[in-house]
């Protein structure tokens, strides 16, 4: 193991290409992979088929990258101060944080692609592959393994000192690092995000329902919502924060997020009547350049529908007028 080349890449990480944390663990495969066949045998991930087709791979770096023997971790956050409130104002809808601003995939893998050059530079010849969330592998975990922090009851990536507000990517490859030690567990007795979800996605400590997850219901669900789906979403157009503003460790983290993610205004609770205007292209323009591109029109049609009929209900039973 090549512990000179660890902390170099480690530091170029950081202090070269602005990651906030990075580590390293080895490739072995992964203990998630069994909770993930636990979870994908109960049904949990409901219509996201491909978490199935890609157990295998999810569950075993060396499948991700033949030879791999190790993966570099690096986390960017996009915390940007104190959560809005969970309940959007009235006449608006909410947009989940991490959702408000530029793509972080291209952000993350151009800079995971820098680190990779890097290390090529003093291992010529030496194999990598770069990931980001869309990529099969369990990065949570190996982010926990590669001491980033710990998956909290809400099945998140918490860091004691960022809160959860992190993106993740990897950079994994065929040279032999050193790994660190692995994060430690710091939820405690603390159940806030259990308590708070209001559909009860949260079926216990780090197991999530995602059939019952507004963030599953808006962006992954593709069929029309059930009447109970629909009345779930409540506000939600994308996404949701609630498991994540209730956690403690979030309302200690210090403004933290990276200059080229900066929230955009136009997405900070963006009013119903505006958003009911849009059509397909004006969708694509304001979606334009951020992770909302993965909804498409249909979808988002829908959710705002949903939206719409639980704002007239709420107004009818206020006795009040939209």
């Amino acid at each position: 193991m090549d512990v000179a080349l660890s902390d170099e890449l480690q530091h170029y990480a950081v202090h070269a290409l602005g990651f906030n944390l990075a580590g390293i663990t080895d490739a072995s495969p992964l203990e998630g992979s069994g909770r993930l066949a636990r979870w994908l045998a109960a049904g949990a991930h409901g219509e996201m088929a491909y978490m199935a087709r890609t157990a295998a791979v999810r569950g075993d770096p060396r499948r991700f990258l033949p030879g791999a023997r190790s993966v570099v971790v690096v986390a960017l956050s996009y915390h940007d101060g104190p959560a809005l409130p969970t309940a959007p104002a009235a006449g608006t809808v909410h947009i989940a944080r991490y959702a408000r601003r530029r793509d972080y995939h291209h952000v993350l893998r151009r800079r995971l692609v820098a680190l990779g050059r890097f290390l090529d530079a003093r291992r010529p010849g030496c194999r990598w592959r770069v990931a980001v969330d869309t990529a099969p592998l369990l990065e949570r975990e190996l982010a926990q393994r590669a001491g980033l922090g710990w998956i909290g009851k809400n099945t998140c990536l918490i860091n004691r000192r960022l809160g959860s507000d992190l993106f993740l990517g990897e950079l994994v490859t065929d040279v032999e690092l050193v790994p660190a030690a692995p994060g430690r567990h710091h939820c405690g007795r603390c159940t806030a995000c259990l308590d708070a979800c209001p559909t009860a996605a949260l079926t216990a400590p780090g197991f999530l329902d995602a059939r019952r997850c507004i963030s599953y219901l808006t962006l992954e669900h593709r069929s029309a919502f059930l009447a109970q789906e629909a009345a779930a979403v409540g506000r939600h157009l994308a996404g949701c924060d609630i498991c994540q503003d209730v956690c403690p460790w979030n309302r200690r983290a210090p403004t933290s997020c990276d200059g080229t993610l900066a929230t955009r205004p136009h997405l900070v609770e963006p009013r119903v009547v505006a958003l009911a205007l849009l059509g397909e292209s004006g969708w694509q323009r304001f979606s334009a350049g951020t992770p909302l591109r993965r909804l498409d029109f249909a979808r988002f049609s829908r959710n705002l529908a949903a939206i719409r009929a639980h704002t007239e209900a709420a107004y009818a039973d206020a006795g009040a007028e939209i």
